[in-house]
């Protein structure tokens, strides 16, 4: 089924839109929250909550592109997820690996301070090199294990380990010359 006419179903608070969604893309779905979140039924879980999103989300926006919009969802669920999960044990998590060179009171509600910042993210990667991009979208994006992220790049973990504390100081540094960081 085309995603216009799943979006007409889902406007008109057709049911069987959902099923469309979940028929179509709910592998997808799971894919993206499966290597976020380490538990089937976090998967799961997140998964539903992409579905009540998408569905509640649609009265207010309608996306031109539907598989974005899902993919979007999904991993920002995911990763609030594994927030609260992980929320104890924060100080060792790679969730504040980034921390330390986003900026701080960074609030994900104030979009357009979001959509700056996603922008200004996309350009400094875009100024990293190949190799580079591979290491951070690895690590921040699909959320590896630096040993995932190695044996993906043929490296060694302490190489990845070293490539990512020089991309994190050189986002920070970028993002200080942007005015988007106070130090």
């Amino acid at each position: 089924m085309e995603d216009n006419v799943i979006i007409d179903k889902l406007l008109s608070r057709d049911q069987s839109g959902l099923d469309e969604i979940s028929s179509k893309y709910g592998r997808l779905i799971r894919s993206i929250c499966g290597s976020i979140l380490k538990t089937p039924q976090d998967v799961e879980e997140v998964e539903n909550d992409v579905l009540l999103a998408v569905w509640d989300g649609l009265r207010s926006v309608k996306p031109e592109n539907l598989t974005g919009y899902i993919c979007k969802i999904a991993r920002c669920r995911a990763i609030d997820k594994l927030r609260y999960n992980t929320a104890a044990a924060r100080n060792s998590d790679l969730l504040t690996e980034l921390d330390e060179c986003l900026p701080s009171g960074y609030s994900p509600e104030d979009e357009m301070e979001k959509e700056e910042l996603s922008r200004v993210l996309n350009e400094w990667l875009k100024s990293q090199s190949d190799k580079h991009q591979r290491i951070f979208g690895l690590r921040y994006f699909k959320m590896c294990s630096v040993k995932e992220t190695a044996k993906s790049c043929s490296m060694s973990k302490t190489a990845v380990t070293t490539s990512l504390a020089r991309l994190r100081n050189s986002l920070k540094k970028y993002l200080i010359e942007r005015g988007m960081f106070c130090d």
